[in-house]
């Protein structure tokens, strides 16, 4: 598994930090510019050195996770089986969910952000791609919703108090297998 993308240094880090940290709690629609600037202490103004519109400060918060989806893929691709290409999928999405949890949580649950990626050409076609990767050419109805369940349910497993006494090689090797189960392979 690779290293999640490094995130940018200096005045920038400050606004995706505090902007992650209201759109996890408050959602994307209900977070003004103006709050950000407001909690991460800076005048609107200089907010809008950096960002012009509020669809612009999402991406940027989002993607270290928006560039590691499409890499999860790729590896994926470059396996035979599709046991093997799952797995790939699974492991690097509980990847994902484990380490950049809250832009996780906002991605799967914020119908904002549902809006602004169905309007980006490259992630539709990237969930497209990983969907045909991970379900075959004719998925019967159980495994896609297997599917939506499993990267839905990451959110709230990775949050979950219940999993903080786990170690974090028992938490992915456990999620793996409810993945595996869901995808009907064991």
């Amino acid at each position: 598994m690779s290293a999640m993308p490094q995130r940018r240094r200096g005045g920038r880090d400050q606004l995706l930090a505090v902007a992650l940290r209201l759109f996890a709690r408050d959602g994307i629609q209900a977070t003004s510019l103006q709050g950000i600037a407001d909690e991460a202490g800076v005048t609107k103004a200089g907010l809008y050195y950096h960002y012009k519109t509020k669809d612009e400060i999402v991406l940027d918060v989002l993607k270290p996770l928006l560039d590691a989806l499409p890499a999860v893929t790729r590896r994926a691709e470059a396996h035979r089986t599709r046991a093997a290409r799952v797995d790939e999928v699974l492991g690097g999405l509980i990847e994902i969910a484990l380490h950049e949890h809250s832009g996780f949580v906002v991605l799967m649950q914020d119908p904002y952000l549902t809006r602004l990626l169905g309007q980006q050409e490259s992630m539709r076609q990237w969930w497209d791609e990983t969907s045909a990767l991970m379900l075959g050419p004719d998925p019967d109805p159980q495994t896609r919703i297997g599917l939506a369940m499993f990267i839905s349910g990451l959110v709230g497993a990775s949050r979950d108090p219940a999993m903080a006494d786990l170690d974090d090689r028992t938490r992915r090797q456990t999620l793996l297998e409810c993945g595996r189960r869901l995808l009907q392979r064991d």
